[in-house]
């Protein structure tokens, strides 16, 4: 879903979404881990809402979800669902220079001087102006948007990445996969604990050296 930076109002512009907005669902989704000809999981619990406002040319979007995303398990490779209640901060411009992206600086009459300026660097020295309640004093990066439009699907998107961890488990006590067999040993024991390991030097067991004679 994309809105035109013009319908922001400097008082507030709020969006509410649920699982009947396609846009959004279609965000939570893509977040997904499946295998291949797995179906999608299309039945979540999703509600959220985003407040966007302009200040000083700065576009504020804060809010806050509440979904659920299917993982696969790191140990078993089974796929389980996890809760995600990511809250939304980020800041937004169309300066390149306020957001510090490498750009051609321009003199008074809007010639290029042929020197770049930004590294990729920019961010708000004073971010927590912008912020609402119980948000921390910290500095925030600023995104830079090439066009006159904010995608809130993106928005939606880096958060939910955020929520995913390194390595997803089921659960904490999941005993994983038999390195055997591939059996899910949550399920219960494989018979690969009975089986008697065999070795290539198992023949020799039985071999016996007698004493050398001088």
């Amino acid at each position: 879903m994309k809105l035109f930076l013009h319908e922001i109002s400097e008082l507030g512009t709020e969006i509410q979404f649920s699982d009947k907005d396609k846009w959004a669902m279609d965000c939570v989704c893509s977040v997904d881990e499946r295998f291949e000809g797995q179906p999608v999981l299309s039945s979540r619990p999703l509600l959220g809402q985003l407040t966007l406002r302009r200040v000083d040319g700065v576009v504020v979007v804060q809010g806050n979800m509440n979904t659920e995303v299917q993982l696969i398990c790191s140990r078993c490779a089974a796929p389980y669902r996890m809760k995600c209640a990511p809250t939304i901060s980020a800041l937004y411009c169309r300066d390149p220079q306020m957001a510090g992206i490498a750009h051609i600086e321009t003199d008074k009459q809007g010639r290029a001087t042929g020197k770049v300026a930004g590294k990729l660097s920019g961010h708000a020295r004073h971010a927590h102006d912008f912020a609402g309640d119980g948000q921390t004093n910290q500095d925030l990066d600023i995104t830079y948007l090439a066009e006159d439009e904010i995608d809130l699907s993106t928005v939606l998107l880096e958060h939910l990445q955020l929520q995913i961890p390194f390595q997803p488990l089921c659960n904490e006590a999941c005993k994983g996969i038999c390195a055997n067999c591939g059996a899910d040993q949550n399920r219960g024991r494989c018979a690969c604990s009975k089986i008697q390991p065999t070795s290539p030097f198992s023949a020799l067991k039985n071999l016996r050296i007698g004493a050398s004679k001088n």
